[in-house]
């Protein structure tokens, strides 16, 4: 039994912002107080701050488009070191920032082996991956054909047998088009499977997955990533949704507008705009670091107009019958106009968004930057001086073509834990973490409060693990034991030959490439799915 003693605490999801009280932990647990304290393990934290420790929402730290995309980082051993870490490494680093939670947002079910694997070496956090769905053909001609049980599934096996804990949409049949040498399809444009349109295919599936119950609902990737004016096309998707439960990713990629040549300007005050309007969504914001950084990405379209416009090498590996990933090196300037207005734009939408409990802290590592500057990007958030001490260093057009130097706002202490933590554990559907009440896992953060806050944040004073210290001042201590989290929801197993039967008339390969065996349970934990359909 553990008894942290006297600290500050911090617990949004509770109404708990800087009280000063005790925290009960036992057998990975936090407790009510006990009757009988029967001569607790006494952590003395007088004048130290205690939050739930961090969840990581959206990152890219294993598979195989990480892997084939590290040879193409440019010579530069901190930015490889940074940008594409080991996957046991990226754990670890996670661990010291005060992450017990991380979720890989992308993994085609083909490739799936390649990302389980990186995933087993990720043992100190827990951790899961998203099934991108996309562009897959199994379902897409399921949903062309219908049958609201047949799509259900088709999505449930694809689910299983690539280890995923959540669907991915990435700019659906914008790989399908681009094979065939055409444009991505605008949101009710055909996508080439029957008469699908992008719009029938984000709602369908939104709609039937918030059924099935899933814990974490669709996680999308929109159309016209990264392009000058692509505000008013993502505004479009989200009034798509039409109040649907959906979580959309990176979305500082999604919120520019265009100025006369054709540069970007931030459209940041229209989607913050949105997402007040819009309390069924959660967003992430995939903040832009200056510095080297690596577009890895399904959005295949995307990466070739973003290779054509840099003329960067990059590499693409197509699927049969799925989508791909590609990846591309590149590097955001400080000086350079663009870049600036990005990252700009990224702090305008945090900045903006009035309840950081549905906008999360990322920087879709490593397509905006390194995770490991977290720290950073929250100093900016809670220090107007450092944000406008920043603003000097970088292009004018940061000033002038985005909002950020007029916004007054400073996040408090409980707003960072809850972007960071309590925001996106709720968003996933993991009722047992991102907060301090009685029941949650005993995963917390401890930080001595400091002045400077880029050093705070980067070193907190220790870090729990269900209820294990495993990290203290940056440096780990333990190994951490976390899981692999799943979904897993029902589904009818007497269609798995007529699934079998489609694939096999529609690709080459064999049931047996994809991943896990129906029945294979070691090294995964299931979340639970709380299905409103039969």
């Amino acid at each position: 039994m553990i008894l942290i003693r006297g600290a500050t605490l911090y617990d949004p999801a509770n109404g708990v912002d800087g009280q000063v009280g005790d925290l009960w932990a036992h057998d990975g647990h936090i407790i009510a107080p006990p009757l009988d304290e029967n001569s607790p393990e006494v952590i003395d934290a007088r004048g130290l701050l205690i939050a739930p420790a961090g969840v990581e929402i959206h990152t890219h730290v294993a598979g195989y488009g990480l892997n084939a995309a590290r040879r193409f980082l440019p010579a530069d051993p901190v930015a490889l070191d940074l940008l594409s870490p080991p996957p046991r490494t990226a754990a670890e680093r996670y661990l010291c920032l005060g992450y017990t939670t991380v979720f890989d947002a992308a993994s085609s079910p083909l490739f799936a082996r390649s990302t389980l694997a990186d995933l087993q070496k990720m043992e100190a956090v827990d951790r899961g991956t998203y099934t991108l769905m996309g562009d897959n053909l199994l379902l897409l001609k399921a949903l062309a054909e219908g049958g609201k049980d047949r799509i259900r599934d088709t999505l449930a096996w694809l689910l299983q047998v690539s280890g995923g804990y959540a669907v991915k949409l990435v700019n659906p049949g914008g790989g399908i088009a681009w094979k065939a040498g055409h444009p991505a399809p605008g949101l009710d444009e055909l996508i080439g499977i029957g008469s699908l349109t992008q719009r029938q295919v984000i709602c369908t599936l939104v709609e039937l997955i918030n059924a099935m119950g899933l814990p974490h609902s669709v996680h999308l990737h929109a159309g016209q990533l990264g392009r000058p004016g692509n505000y008013t096309s993502f505004l479009e998707t989200i009034q798509a949704l039409e109040g649907q439960r959906a979580h959309l990713c990176h979305i500082q990629f999604y919120a520019y507008g265009e100025d006369s040549k054709g540069g970007y300007t931030s459209a940041a005050e229209h989607v913050v705009h949105a997402i007040q309007q819009n309390p069924n969504l959660t967003f992430d914001v995939g903040q832009v670091i200056f510095g080297s950084a690596l577009a890895v990405s399904a959005d295949t379209s995307g990466l070739d107009g973003l290779h054509r416009l840099i003329r960067q090498p990059w590499i693409s590996h197509q699927l049969e019958g799925e989508g791909g990933t590609s990846a591309l090196p590149l590097s955001y300037l400080a000086k350079d106009a663009s870049s600036a207005v990005q990252w700009a734009t990224g702090l305008e939408l945090l900045l903006g968004c009035p309840d950081p409990m549905r906008m999360f802290l990322t920087t879709d590592h490593p397509n905006g930057g390194p995770f490991t500057s977290y720290p950073q990007v929250i100093a900016w958030l809670m220090s107007r001086p450092a944000r406008q001490e920043a603003l000097s260093q970088v292009h004018p057009g940061a000033r002038h073509r985005t909002g950020l130097a007029g916004i007054q706002r400073e996040f408090t202490l409980g707003e960072v834990f809850a972007m960071t933590s309590s925001g996106p554990a709720q968003a996933l559907g993991l009722t047992d973490r991102g907060h301090l009440g009685v029941g949650a896992r005993a995963d917390i953060r401890c930080y001595r409060k400091q002045t400077d806050l880029q050093a705070m944040f980067s070193r907190p004073e220790w870090v729990m693990q269900s209820g294990r210290i495993v990290a203290r001042e940056g440096k780990l201590i333990d190994t951490g034991a976390g899981h692999i989290l799943v979904a897993r929801p029902a589904w009818d197993a007497d269609r798995l030959p007529s699934i079998h039967q489609t694939l096999a008339e529609m690709i080459t390969l064999p049931p047996y490439q994809y991943a896990l065996r129906l029945d294979e349970n070691d090294g995964f934990r299931e979340v639970p799915c709380t299905s409103t359909v039969s």
